[in-house]
């Protein structure tokens, strides 16, 4: 639909700039209105690498430029170890990347809290935004390193590529915002940032893909991880349920123990239902309301379907790495 990019100041390094330049393409493509913040202050936050906007989700990130597998944790310095075995520290002397999210959030989350009437001025709201709905992360570019060690857990802030936070940022939603295109255009204006305007993406750009990819994106709702990638499962069959030994973990009573299975077929995946308690639905054009019940036979899936694991359900993307 549209992207606005607004600033404090420009880029500092090229690393920064194809990261917005990224952004803006694949955004751009998308069914909604954006609005992406850069390189600013709020309140008392160190410097906020990015804030993105949308009707219903704003999302903060950490942005970090990496070149060799990443260990780190919530305490202690986080480490890229090169090819070589040689080692470097991410930001010596400073708070790492996990803490400097954590901050950054807190700050961003009260700024806006005190700004609510500004925020909202001329808009009718039937209900007050939860500005601490803010999905949080720390963003590898390009990509997080295979074999990375990463000990953050998955809340208050995820460490994940660039390409997941692509993803993250057109499926993931949160209930408790509701923000109109005014309301997200007073904000950058509130905070005294300046308009971006883009050129035309260049003929690179204009020619990148993201890597390959299947993954489960969960709607609405947080019963298990929201971006669940079956890709990166080393199995010839996926296990969804309720206990830990399953690999898609799904925290609600009324998912069974050992709910469905996942699979690959040639160039689909596949969701067999194992005769659980609150059934397994399939979606296969991707709308809520025209879902089939998985009895007695598998149920290929394709891009946009939608799976439901009792009350559980999420959108299946997959991306096989041709342009279409």
């Amino acid at each position: 639909m549209s992207v606005e990019v607004w600033y404090g100041e420009k880029p500092h390094h090229e690393t920064e700039q194809r990261i917005l330049l990224e952004l803006y393409q694949y955004l751009g493509s998308q069914q909604e209105h954006f609005v992406l913040l850069h390189n600013f202050f709020a309140g008392q936050s160190n410097e906020i690498d990015l804030v993105a906007l949308k009707c219903h989700g704003v999302f903060l990130a950490e942005l970090k430029h990496v070149w060799g597998r990443l260990v780190g944790g919530r305490e202690g310095d986080w480490i890229a170890i090169n090819e070589d075995g040689s080692q470097v520290t991410l930001n010596p002397d400073r708070p790492n990347p996990f803490k400097q999210a954590q901050r950054n959030y807190h700050c961003w989350k009260n700024w806006c809290h005190d700004h609510t009437t500004e925020i909202s001025a001329g808009v009718a709201r039937t209900c007050l935004m939860d500005w601490a709905n803010v999905m949080t992360y720390v963003v590898l570019y390009p990509d997080l390193p295979p074999d990375s060690q990463i000990d953050i857990g998955e809340r208050p802030v995820r460490a994940v590529g660039l390409p997941t936070f692509l993803m993250a940022l057109t499926m993931r939603t949160s209930e408790k915002v509701d923000l109109s295109p005014q309301e997200m255009s007073h904000v950058p204006k509130l905070i005294g940032l300046k308009r971006w305007q883009l050129s035309q993406p260049t003929e690179k750009l204009q020619e990148w893909q993201p890597a390959p990819f299947a993954v489960l994106v969960a709607r609405g709702h947080a019963l298990s991880v929201p971006l669940f990638r079956l890709d990166e499962i080393n199995k010839d069959v996926i296990t969804v349920g309720r206990v830990p030994e399953n690999d898609l973990i799904i925290s609600d009573p009324t998912v069974s123990r050992h709910h469905a299975e996942i699979y690959r077929s040639g160039k689909h995946w596949v969701v067999r239902d194992l005769k659980s308690t609150s059934g397994t639905f399939v979606s296969y054009a991707g709308e809520p309301t025209k879902e089939s019940p998985v009895v007695e036979r598998d149920f290929a899936l394709k891009n946009s379907s939608i799976v439901r694991f009792g009350p559980a359900a999420y959108t299946l993307l997959v991306y096989d790495g041709e342009v279409k």
